[in-house]
C-alpha cells in the first residue's frame, strides 16, 4: 500500500542501511535495486537514495548521517515519503519509530503492506517494531551465547585479533583459532628485548617505528598501546573473555595456542612496566593536561568529564568544554579523549627532544651581603688579635679562612652569569623516571607547547585527528616566535628548556 492521497509522480527518498557491508540478500546494492524498481513500477520519483553503511540502528538509534539526511529532505518538502526495503532498515526501536512518525515522516516498505497515514497502518507499524526490537535482542543473546561457547571450547570467540597473532580455521573445520604471526611476533620480541635490556618503553616505541611496525588500530605505536601488548595475557596464548582470563577446572589459565613470548619474559616485563605496585589501589589524580587545554570555540578551560557509554564498556574520560554549565555561551563546544590527547602531546614532544641531553641552568653572581659580612668579620678579628693576651694562633687561623672566602667571593662576577650543565640524562630518560603528574605537567608548560586549543571534531570519527589540536608557540617565552625552528641542533634546543 502507499500513503493516502499518493499518485503518480510521488517524490520519495530511498533509504538503505546495513550494519555490515556484505554481498548477500540484504546488501546495499540489493536494497538500492529493490527500492529503485519498486518506485519505477509505480511511477514515483526517487529524489535521492541515501545510504548508511556499517551503521547499526540498535546502537546508533536515530543518530545516523543517512537518516538525518532523509528527515531533512522530508522537512524541507523535497520528498513526500521515505521508501525502504524493510521497516527494520529505518528503525529497530518502537520509541524511535514513534519519534519519526510524530515528525510526520510517511513510510513505504517495498516488502510489507504498510500505510502509515491511517490509524490502523500506524498501529501495524508499531506492532512490527515490537517484533523487530525483540529480534534485535534475540540476535544479541545468540551472539553472546556463541562467544561463550567458543571461548570455553578453546576457539577464538571473535572480535579483534590480538597483535602478534592471526586468525586461521580450526583443524577440525569448526570455528577458528589463533596462530603466531611471524612478522608481528618478531616486532614484539624486539620491543621486549629492548625493554628487558634496560631500554625505556618510549625508546621501544621508537624502535618499532624504525622497524616499520604499526599497531592494528593506529598510525603508530604509543606508550599505552605497546604497554598493553607487552603486559597483556593475549601475548601468552591465553584467551580473555568478558575481561577475564579463561581458566580450567583447576583454576589455571587456559593456553590454547602458542605464546609469542615466554612466560618468564612476560612476568619480567610486567614487573618493569607496572604503573603501580600490585594490589595498590589506584589513586585519584589530576590529568597530565589539567588546566592546559582550551576550547577553540570560547577560549575557556576544558575540564575532565566522563562520556556516556554502554553498561558493557568502561567509561571514557574526555576533556570537554563546560561553557554551558558555567553559564557561558560557546558557539562550537568541543570535547576530546583525555588519553589520546595526552599521548599525542607527550609523544610528539619526546619525539622532537627525547634524545637530547638534559641540561640545568646554573646562575652565578657574587653574594654582596656575604662579602660585606666577611669584611666586617675580618675587621673585628684584626682588632681582637691586637689585644693583650689574645690567642693569636686561633685568631690567625680564622682570619686565614675568612680571607680565603673573601677571595672566592671577589672572583665571582658582579653581574649574573648563566652556565648550562648536562645532568647525564636525556629528556626521554627524565620523562620515564618522573611519573609524577605535576612534574610532567610543569615540564610541558616550560616548553611552551601548552596550553593547547581544541577545535570541534567530526561526529563518528574515531581516534585523534591532529588537525583539531592547536599547539602553543614552542619556546616563545625563551626568545620569541620561531626560536625553535631557528635552533636545529638538539643540544641547543635542549638548552632552551633550561630557560636561556
Amino acid at each position: 500500500m502507499t500513503p493516502a492521497g499518493s499518485q503518480d509522480g510521488l517524490r520519495v527518498a530511498a533509504y538503505v542501511r546495513i550494519s555490515r557491508d556484505a554481498d548477500d540478500s540484504t546488501s546495499i546494492a540489493r536494497q538500492v535495486d529493490i527500492t529503485g524498481r519498486y518506485a519505477a513500477a509505480r511511477g514515483w520519483e526517487v529524489v535521492e537514495t541515501v545510504q548508511d553503511v556499517d551503521v547499526s540502528a540498535s546502537k546508533r538509534r536515530l543518530d545516523r548521517p543517512g537518516l538525518s539526511r532523509v528527515r531533512e529532505l522530508v522537512r524541507a518538502g523535497e520528498a513526500d515519503a521515505v521508501l525502504v526495503w524493510r521497516l527494520d532498515r529505518l528503525a529497530r526501536s518502537v520509541v524511535d519509530m514513534g519519534t519519526l512518525l510524530d515528525e510526520g515522516l510517511q513510510v513505504v516498505s517495498c516488502t510489507e503492506p504498510l500505510d502509515t497515514t491511517s490509524p490502523m497502518g500506524r498501529a501495524m507499524v508499531e506492532i512490527l517494531q515490537v517484533f523487530a526490537a525483540l529480534e534485535s535482542s534475540t540476535i544479541g543473546q545468540r551472539v553472546k551465547s556463541a562467544r561463550d561457547y567458543l571461548a570455553t571450547n578453546h576457539r577464538h570467540p571473535g572480535g579483534a585479533v590480538p597483535y602478534g597473532y592471526r586468525s586461521v580455521p580450526h583443524p577440525s573445520g569448526q570455528g577458528r583459532v589463533l596462530e603466531v604471526d611471524a612478522v608481528e611476533a618478531a616486532h614484539v620480541r624486539a620491543a621486549a628485548d629492548h625493554v628487558l635490556g634496560g631500554g625505556s618503553l618510549y625508546s621501544a616505541t621508537q624502535l618499532l617505528r624504525d622497524r616499520g611496525a604499526k599497531p592494528r588500530r593506529a598510525a603508530e605505536w604509543s606508550l599505552s598501546s605497546l604497554r598493553v601488548v607487552l603486559t597483556g595475557d593475549a601475548i601468552l596464548g591465553r584467551i580473555t573473555h568478558r575481561g577475564a582470563v579463561v581458566r580450567d577446572s583447576a583454576g589455571m589459565p587456559v593456553q590454547p595456542w602458542a605464546p609469542a613470548l615466554p612466560l618468564e619474559d612476560a612476568n619480567r616485563l610486567r614487573a618493569l612496566l607496572a604503573t603501580r605496585p600490585a594490589g595498590e589501589r589506584r589513586k585519584r589524580a589530576t590529568r597530565l593536561l589539567s588546566g592546559l587545554v582550551l576550547c577553540d570555540g570560547c577560549g575557556g578551560n576544558m575540564r575532565v568529564s566522563t562520556s556516556r557509554v554502554s553498561k558493557d564498556k568502561a567509561p571514557v574520560l574526555r576533556y570537554a568544554c563546560h561553557a554551558r554549565s558555567d553559564g557561558r555561551t560557546c558557539p562550537h563546544p568541543s570535547s576530546i579523549n583525555c588519553q589520546l590527547l595526552e599521548e599525542w602531546v607527550s609523544d610528539g614532544l619526546l619525539g622532537m627532544l627525547g634524545h637530547a641531553p638534559m641540561v640545568e641552568k646554573i646562575v652565578t653572581v657574587r653574594d654582596e651581603p656575604e662579602l660585606a659580612g666577611v669584611n666586617a668579620a675580618l675587621t673585628d678579628l684584626g682588632q681582637q688579635i691586637a689585644q693583650p693576651g689574645a690567642d693569636v694562633a686561633a685568631l690567625a687561623g680564622q682570619i686565614a679562612e675568612l680571607q680565603e672566602r673573601r677571595h672566592q667571593l671577589d672572583t665571582q662576577p658582579v653581574q649574573p652569569t648563566v652556565e648550562h650543565v648536562e645532568t647525564g640524562q636525556t629528556y626521554e630518560e627524565w620523562w620515564d623516571t618522573h611519573e609524577d603528574v605535576a612534574q610532567r605537567r610543569d615540564f610541558l608548560r616550560a616548553t611552551g607547547f601548552v596550553p593547547v586549543r581544541i577545535k570541534p571534531g567530526q561526529r563518528g570519527r574515531k581516534g585523534l585527528d591532529p588537525e583539531r589540536v592547536v599547539l602553543g608557540d614552542p619556546f616563545a617565552a625563551a626568545g620569541g616566535s620561531g626560536l625553535w625552528e631557528r635552533t636545529p641542533d638538539l643540544e641547543a634546543r635542549a638548552r632552551l628548556f633550561a630557560g636561556e
